[in-house]
């Protein structure tokens, strides 16, 4: 009798356990799409013409570039399959094609951003396909990198630096592979404030341009874990 009695116990006693462990995970139960995500993209990036706006004081020349390139590299969090927030570190740059009125020996402009952003996306149902927009804000260290860059009178070399406020906004199209890995296709606009470098000969010889405005077409590939 006593077995009986201890067997009915233990029965009930899982019963419970099982109901309660049930109503836990209903408690901390997970949207759709929700996770940690990972993605990587990179593509080719267009910049808008540019000005020098100083030149160890005011002046004027229109900056012309190349075809420059992008990758990126971005962490975060979606809450559902709607909308996702991250941070993203990343690099662009272009050579200087042409200064109009100046000397420019193998000058660069790198961009190195960094950046926070939030991502809405709308899955078109029974598809693979997913819409996606989203914007971010941050800042970017800018890099002016040069073999010489002259008005003819003073002629700057090497390599300066200038941390300035950045932002961007982003459009594209996922394709899910599976639950977990997508590749998608998209554009990236990214706009960052005027830089400043700080050359020789004098303690402060400033060289100033219009800050960049890049368009770029860039593939990624996500995770989400």
């Amino acid at each position: 009798m006593k077995k009986q009695i201890y067997l009915i116990l233990a029965v009930l006693g899982l019963g419970i356990a099982g109901a309660t462990a049930q109503e836990y995970s209903s408690s901390y139960y997970f949207p759709e799409g929700a996770g940690p995500y990972f993605q990587l993209e990179a593509g080719p990036t267009f910049f808008n013409n540019g000005n020098v706006k100083t030149f160890g004081g005011p002046a004027v020349g229109r900056v012309e570039y190349n075809t420059g390139g992008m990758i990126n590299a971005a962490a975060g969090y979606a809450f559902n399959q709607y909308v996702a927030a991250g941070l993203e570190l990343g690099f662009n740059g272009a050579k200087i094609d042409n200064a109009r009125g100046y000397f420019s020996d193998n000058s660069r402009i790198y961009n190195l951003p960094f950046m926070a952003n939030v991502t809405l996306s709308c899955p078109i149902p029974h598809t693979i396909l997913t819409p996606y927009a989203g914007v971010g804000a941050g800042g970017a260290d800018v890099v002016f990198d040069t073999d010489g860059f002259s008005d003819g009178v003073t002629t700057v070399v090497g390599t300066e630096n200038d941390v300035v406020f950045a932002w961007q906004a982003f459009a594209g199209l996922r394709l899910q592979l599976n639950r977990h890995v997508s590749l998608g296709l998209g554009y990236k606009y990214f706009a960052t404030g005027d830089p400043t470098f700080s050359y020789p000969p004098s303690p402060k010889f400033d060289v100033g341009f219009k800050g960049a405005q890049t368009h770029s077409v860039l593939a990624s590939v996500q995770v989400i874990f």
